[in-house]
Order: structure tokens, then C-alpha cells, then sequence
């Protein structure tokens, strides 16, 4: 991984060997509590694609970077445009799951000159969670983190996901991990959403109980000429859960702008 100071922190992110400024960015942005393992199986299909960049990386106090996270998606995405910035990129294509597709629709709404798409994984404009859940990772992570995983994957997802996914969370910070699901609980941009006029790819799936599908159907009612497509059968980690189908989506659209 490669390594970038912002604000006194080590951030750490995955990259192509040398990013071209001429060619367009996949920046894939993880959600709450995750990091940058979020896309390990998409590594094979960025780095084997040809004219486009890819940049990966760990919010802070996720994954390998430093610091304590941030309170806030406001927070986040004045982070991200930070980081676009010092990495200097350009024509980006804003790749967020969860709370990290919170972020891409700030970023949509607020610098759409960043960005040539945005590409929204299981998300929605508003991201409430459940007080049980909230009280959970509060008070007793441990046992969170043993449940978490047959909430965020579909019943019939294989046990390697899970259990990659439960360490991925033992591996977080309580604080970090309690601190982003109060962010995604009180973000709410329901009545700004249609502001958003770039290319808009949105991917659910079908089973996932943490962001339903409901709420991208309600992106892709509210943001105009945007593309929906429900994935069978996965919950939460679509990317994860199934993989071609997500390298496929994402392919296809990309090739279209």
C-alpha cells in the first residue's frame, strides 16, 4: 500500500503502481467500520484495466491508517476531497459502499466538477440504524461482532465472507465503528438528492436487511436518468457476494460514459 500524510495522519491506500494524470479514477470508497479489504475481490478486474486508474483507501483510523475516524459523512467527504486533492486526480468515478455512497452523493452534490459518475452500492440518501444495533456496538462489540456477519450477508453467502468480515470488525475500534453508524444514523440528504445530474449507476441487493433496496429505488426515482439494478441474492457486500456480476455492472457502465 502506498501512504499519504493529511492532517498529521498516515492514510494508506491501494493504488495502480504510477497514477496517470490523463486517464480517468476509480476511487472506491469503503463503508462504516470496513476498510480497504472491502474490495479485495475487485483487485484482479482494476488492476488488469486498461486507460483507467484506481485508488483504494483507508478512512482515517480504518484498516491500516492512522487516526481516531471522524464524526460525521460531512466530515468524511471534506477528508475525501482532501485526499483527491493531494493525489491530484482527475475525471473520477466515485465507486462508495454504504456509508462510503453517502459520501459519493456529497461529493455529487457539492463538487460535481470532481467527478465524471458515481456509482452507489448499497445505500441509500437516508441511512438510519437500528437502536438495537447502535446499543450493541456500544455496549457489548464483542458480541456485535459475532453477529453482525448473518445480518450484512445473505443467508446463502459462503462462510470465508463472514468470517473475513467478522475479523475486519474485531480488528476496529469500538469508538471508530460506534462513531460511523451514529454518522450514517443521522444522515439524511432525502431533500437534495435530485440536485445530483451526473452519471448514477446504483447497485442493491436483493437480500440486504442493513440498506434495503427501497432506498435505492428511491435514488433511482429521485436522480434523473440514473441506472438501478438489484442484484439476486446477495445482502449487504454485493461486491463481495457476487463478485462477477458487480465487475460486470461496473464494467458495462463505465464503458458507457
Amino acid at each position: 500500500m502506498s501512504t499519504i500524510q493529511i492532517n498529521k495522519n498516515d492514510i494508506h491506500y491501494l493504488s495502480n503502481t504510477k497514477i496517470d494524470g490523463s486517464h480517468p479514477t476509480l476511487f472506491l470508497l469503503h463503508g462504516a467500520g470496513q476498510s480497504h479489504l472491502t474490495w479485495e475481490y475487485q483487485l484482479d478486474y482494476l488492476q488488469a484495466l486498461d486507460g483507467y486508474n484506481f485508488v483504494i483507501p483507508d478512512l482515517p483510523g480504518h484498516g491500516k491508517s492512522d487516526g481516531e475516524g471522524l464524526k460525521s459523512v460531512e466530515e468524511y467527504t471534506e477528508f475525501i476531497k482532501e485526499l483527491i486533492s493531494e493525489l491530484d486526480l482527475k475525471e473520477i468515478i466515485f465507486i462508495g459502499h454504504s456509508m462510503g455512497g453517502a459520501v459519493a452523493q456529497l461529493l455529487a452534490l457539492e463538487e460535481p466538477d470532481y467527478l465524471k459518475a458515481i456509482i452507489l452500492v448499497c445505500t441509500g440518501a437516508s441511512m438510519s440504524v437500528a437502536r438495537e444495533t447502535l446499543l450493541a456496538v456500544r455496549d457489548n462489540y464483542e458480541v456485535f461482532c459475532e453477529v453482525a456477519p448473518t445480518r450484512a450477508f445473505a443467508e446463502s453467502s459462503p462462510e470465508i465472507l463472514k468470517t473475513k468480515f467478522k475479523e475486519g470488525l474485531q480488528n476496529t475500534k469500538q469508538k471508530v465503528a460506534y462513531d460511523d453508524l451514529l454518522a450514517c444514523n443521522v444522515f439524511d440528504i432525502s431533500d437534495k438528492i435530485s440536485g445530483i445530474n451526473i452519471p448514477t449507476l446504483i447497485i442493491a441487493g436483493s437480500e440486504d436487511i442493513l440498506t434495503i433496496p427501497k432506498r435505492s429505488e428511491y435514488l433511482h426515482h429521485q436522480i434523473f436518468d440514473s441506472e438501478l439494478h438489484i442484484v439476486e441474492g446477495s445482502g449487504h457486500f454485493v461486491m463481495q457476494e457476487k463478485t462477477e456480476e458487480f465487475n460486470a455492472l461496473v464494467f458495462d457502465f463505465i464503458e458507457s460514459l
